[in-house]
């Protein structure tokens, strides 16, 4: 224990040296464990749920079609759970937002309708209450709700009283049974309801809309439970041919469906922040070497009075032992701060809700404090006490070659090089954002507003119908508003829908002469609002309640080069329906599946009000539009006073959602490529005050000789600029290797992209000579007498 006393006596004497080391290496250590809890809480670790592994994605397909995959029909989960051998379970849920009215104010709350079993395939026990009983997942049966730990919190203030409460949707009420934990779902679900799904859907084969999920046996791996309800589903087509003979399934790990996007960037950012944390310990070991040098007295005196290497050794790492611990605990506190902040910072990202700081994440920054410590301390330690240090004494000022610094050059090298990769990254990654932030939408954001009214699947429709007629024409009618209208799915939302469609006086080799389309439901008014241009034909007629009205539809240009001009007049149908589209007109093309996808062939139906129960409403207004936004909600409030309003904001800010990962990828690579080039500077510039603190004789004695000060300067900067390039070639190199790792994750920019490169190299020379031209400009003012008068 005396021997630490001592060890942080000497440290006590350094407070500059100590502080700096500390507050990098806990800068780097808290960093790279927060990252760590966020890669190991959503890639690494399994599901949060009991023999996770066993748990799949379960979808249907049919290798004929363009779109292979598909959801699932609720009568055929039913008979794939009675009839396969391989599953315990298999259920379904959909999406289904809900309007709760039992409180003072209608509030929106997001739903999920859920087959039976659905609980019992993931089989985790709710915090409260029970799950749903086999009679309450039945048609007809009593109607139940099980609600989120966040709106058990929000709401009731987790008060267990809370079960047995009832929740008022459409008029009726459902109990509240249970509160399932957050970490149960990533996603913002507010409550789960059954399906209670009737016996004349159950029968409709070709109803596609559930997404399947399911609990494989024990013992039975993935391929064998696909096999088995492959063997299923051939039966099923001998059984019900128009609908299922050339239908197939698809059974998937359910974890890789939910985080299997996220892997590239996720990896890619841990990685930037372990180079980050190489670039510190590099620093660290380059202080720790100057601090050695300066101590060279001192440690050829322990020496010179009997100290052995081993002894000396011991003494030095005992100093480092104190600042790796420093270091650990304050990245520890650091890192507790910054898992908070990723988990907003990273909410998109599936999984977010079960990151914390545990005894993983703390034995990761044990480990790599450790590591850290044998790094910048065992190595410059020994360099530190190599030989006999006795000579020091008589050499000391007399003046130092570079070359004995070497170890602290190839440091210093190796931050340059690192800086180099994370800068090219980061601004290949900028470039990428700026692209797809340019990409043309097709559509004019400005000036319109986009929001929801609460209503649902299982409402009556012409009821409905009723509301959506009224609500666009009292909208059209607002001061302000040149246009109004609903979709079923905004824009690069996610919302893709694709359909086969027959098109009259069209063959096709496609799908069997089957077309494969995007497709939009859409009110007269929409497009108008989106500011999509009108190329050939018309509109969608007037909005009317009218189910029994001709369709018609819109198709955008993409379609129209595909398939011939000549498309106004022509009619289609979609696959399995009777019911014929006639085209009125041509649009121009947006970007419905998000700014990286190409436009594809989209039909707009012009359908009912009605059709579709639970739109996106887009209103388009001249000038500001903060006053139409409390306008909306006035003229839902006078129409139907017991529908949520929710989702109201401007339609540029939803359209920039689709551009949310790509942002949060360049900005967190941009700062740690910032800090990483601070670091990089930060060693270079102790590299060349050390160099010219002790070669302050030679260079006095130069300038007694006739040398000037800017020849001294360019000295230094001459030493500093070969230092710079072999970091820079060396970082390059490093940069072309690491473009695979960017190739899948950039947009319209090339992973070795001249200019980008070029770019951060400039960048990266600014910041070093900025960071050398002190040191220099020190070496250039050395009076040549104090110099050689100081030996």
């Amino acid at each position: 224990m005396k021997s630490y006393v001592i060890a942080w006596r000497s440290l006590a004497r350094r407070p500059a040296f100590a502080l700096l080391t500390i507050l990098t290496l806990a800068a780097g250590i808290g960093t790279t464990t927060a990252m760590f809890s966020v890669v190991d809480a959503v890639l690494l670790r399994p599901l949060p749920f009991p023999d996770a592994d066993r748990l799949v994605s379960v979808m249907e397909t049919n290798p004929a079609k363009s779109q292979a995959l598909s959801l699932v029909a609720p009568g055929r989960l039913e008979d794939w759970n009675r009839s396969t051998r391989a599953f315990e379970a298999l259920s379904g849920a959909f999406a289904e937002n809900v309007t709760d009215t039992a409180g003072a104010e209608p509030e929106r709350l997001e739903g999920r309708r859920v087959a039976p079993r659905y609980f019992t395939v993931f089989g985790m026990a709710p915090l409260v209450g029970r799950v749903f009983t086999p009679d309450e997942e039945k048609s007809g049966g009593p109607h139940a709700a099980v609600i989120s730990e966040g709106l058990w919190t929000r709401r009731y203030g987790r008060d267990s009283s809370a079960v047995g409460r009832r929740l008022v949707l459409q008029g009726v009420g459902y109990s509240i049974v249970g509160v399932m934990p957050r970490t149960f779902t990533s996603a913002a679900i507010d409550v789960w309801l059954p399906a209670q799904t009737g016996p004349g859907l159950l029968a409709v084969r070709s109803a596609r809309f559930m997404s399947g999920v399911a609990r494989i046996k024990g013992g039975i791996t993935i391929d064998q439970a696909t096999a088995d309800l492959v063997r299923v589903e051939q039966a099923l087509g001998e059984q019900y041919p128009e609908t299922d003979k050339a239908w197939s399934v698809s059974v998937g790990d359910l974890k890789e469906l939910r985080v299997g996007t996220y892997r590239s960037a996720l990896g890619l950012v841990f990685a930037a922040v372990t180079l980050l944390l190489a670039i510190a310990i590099a620093n660290i070991a380059g202080l720790m070497l100057i601090q050695l040098r300066r101590r060279a007295r001192e440690l050829s005196i322990r020496q010179a009075i009997g100290g052995s290497r081993v002894q000396l050794v011991a003494a030095l790492l005992r100093e480092v032992l104190i600042i790796a611990c420093a270091g650990a605990l304050t990245g520890a506190l650091l890192a507790f701060w910054l898992v908070g902040l990723f988990a907003r910072v990273f909410a998109t990202v599936p999984r977010m809700n079960e990151v914390v700081l545990d005894a993983r994440a703390l034995a990761f920054t044990a480990a790599a404090s450790l590591v850290a410590a044998l790094v910048f301390g065992l190595g410059p330690a020994l360099r530190g006490t190599a030989g006999d240090l006795a000579p020091q004494l008589a050499e000391e000022g007399r003046g130092s070659s570079a070359a004995r610094h070497g170890l602290q050059q190839i440091l210093v090298g190796a931050q340059i090089a690192l800086s180099v990769v994370l800068m090219a990254s980061a601004g290949l990654m900028l470039r990428s954002y700026y692209n797809l932030g340019h990409v043309d939408s097709g559509v004019d954001a400005a000036h319109a507003i986009t929001f929801h009214v609460g209503a649902a699947w299982d409402e009556d429709r012409a009821r409905v119908g009723q509301l959506q007629e009224r609500l666009v024409a009292d909208l059209r009618q607002a001061p302000g508003v040149t246009a109004a209208g609903f979709v079923n799915f905004l824009p690069a939302t996610g919302g893709t829908l694709r359909f086969q469609i027959a098109l009259e006086g069209r063959s096709t080799t496609e799908d069997n002469g089957k077309i494969s389309i995007g497709e939009r439901t859409i009110s007269s008014g929409y497009l108008s609002a989106m500011g999509v241009p009108l190329i050939a034909g018309d509109w969608c007629p007037p909005l009317r309640l009218d189910f029994k009205a001709p369709a018609t539809a819109v198709v955008n240009r993409a379609f129209a080069e595909r398939y011939g001009p000549d498309l106004i007049g022509r009619h289609f149908t979609f696959d399995q329906s009777a019911d014929a589209l006639e085209i009125v007109g041509i649009v121009g093309n947006t970007i419905e599946d998000g700014p990286r996808a190409a436009a594809a062939p989209y039909v707009y139906a012009c359908l009912s009000a009605g059709s579709w129960p639970d739109p996106e409403y887009v209103v388009r207004v001249r000038g500001d539009i903060r006053g139409t936004l409390a306008a909306v909600r006035q003229i839902v409030r006078g129409i139907a006073p017991g529908r949520a309003v929710f989702g109201l904001q401007p339609l540029e800010q939803v359209l920039a959602g689709s551009l949310d990962e790509p942002r949060l990828d360049a900005s967190v690579l941009t700062m740690f490529a910032g800090a990483a080039m601070t670091l990089a500077s930060l060693g270079l510039y102790s590299l060349l005050m050390l160099l010219v603190s002790e070669r302050s004789r030679e260079l006095g004695v130069r300038m007694a000789l006739g040398a000037t000060s800017g020849h001294v300067v360019g000295l230094v900067l001459g030493g500093a600029a070969r230092l710079l390039a072999f970091g820079i070639a060396a970082g390059l190199l490093c940069s072309i290797g690491v473009a695979r790792l960017l190739r899948s994750v950039l947009f319209d920019v090339s992973p070795i992209d001249p200019a980008t490169l070029a770019l951060a190299v400039l960048a990266l020379v600014a910041v070093s000579v900025a960071a050398a031209f002190v040191p220099a400009r020190r070496a250039g003012a050395i009076d040549p007498i104090e110099a050689m008068r100081a030996e």
